[in-house]
């Protein structure tokens, strides 16, 4: 089943994910709104669950240098990753935000369509 919570979540619309699933053709090549719809739906999960498994890293590391930032003369202090973890990571979380907003524009150009294909879909 595709889960169409991203199109509520980030175009205000509520589209019934049965709806969805019984129009995406099967045997065809041919992209439909539908397909469309489910394939960005489908990328766009896929980017946001590499930006959740990223961002505990990223903050455990900001974490650490705002413990020795914040260490008095005689407090024990994280060793702080001298290859820098923000600048090894940081280029990979600007790539996938670029594409989730590529994703999320795509998402809601593909929704103003299915709209206007299923006027019984609901907006907010």
């Amino acid at each position: 089943m595709i889960d169409t919570q991203l199109v509520l979540k980030y175009c205000g619309v509520r589209i019934d994910a049965h709806a969805l699933t019984d129009s995406v053709p099967t045997g065809t090549d041919q992209p439909t709104v539908a397909s469309e719809l489910r394939d960005v739906l489908t990328t766009l999960a896929s980017t946001e669950t590499h930006i959740t498994r990223l961002v505990p890293t990223l903050r455990d590391a900001l974490r650490d240098v705002e413990e020795v930032l914040a260490a008095g003369p005689d407090d024990r202090i994280p060793v702080i990753d001298p290859t820098g973890a923000l600048q090894a990571r940081g280029p990979r979380l600007d790539a996938l935000i670029g594409r989730r907003a590529a994703q999320i524009e795509h998402l809601r150009a593909m929704t103003r369509l299915w709209v206007a294909q299923h006027p019984t879909a609901q907006s907010r």
